[in-house]
């Protein structure tokens, strides 16, 4: 067995984990959801954000 493929680490907290898994426990699954969750309502601020920012220079622009 190659070194370092019969387990992970949690994305969370670092501890071991099984391979398949991403995290060690459910407490810590659920944490990583909720990172998850905020990280994509960022996203899509800030593309409104963005896109806001295009229309009211291009509304400046050609009006």
């Amino acid at each position: 067995m190659a070194l370092g493929t019969d387990h992970r680490h949690c994305k969370v907290c670092g501890r071991l984990c099984k391979p398949d898994e991403d995290t060690c426990s459910k407490a810590c699954r659920e944490q990583r959801l909720q990172q998850l969750q905020t990280r994509r309502g960022l996203t899509y601020l800030l593309y409104a954000a963005i896109a806001l920012t295009l229309i009211a220079y291009l509304t400046f622009v050609f009006h």
